[in-house]
């Protein structure tokens, strides 16, 4: 008789500001899709970042309506980018700040 084995929750490393960086740079040269991108961001935990660092509403109503399936893709990455998503990420990733 098999007993299914339960490994508790999965446990995410601490999202890091500066790979988010990252992965917005590659989206920006060209080298990843819209969809790709924020899926990454999410698996990335950008809703966490934004949530404990007190992101302006700018940036996080846009990322909460693409969570709930209300806006597509590009126009989730258009409000991100008019937020200021790169200058929010860029001043968490500062080592002096």
């Amino acid at each position: 008789m098999s007993v299914p084995v339960s490994h508790g929750p999965a446990v995410r490393p601490p999202t890091d500001p500066a790979k988010l960086l990252g992965e917005w740079a590659q989206f920006e040269s060209g080298n990843v899709l819209p969809g790709r991108l924020l899926a990454d961001l999410k698996k990335g935990g950008l809703r966490e970042l934004l949530e404990v660092a007190s992101a302006p509403a700018a940036l996080l109503d846009p990322w909460m309506q693409w969570e709930k399936g209300r806006v597509s893709p590009q126009d989730t990455i258009a409000a991100l980018t008019a937020g200021g998503l790169t200058s929010f990420l860029e001043s968490l990733s500062d080592p002096k700040v």
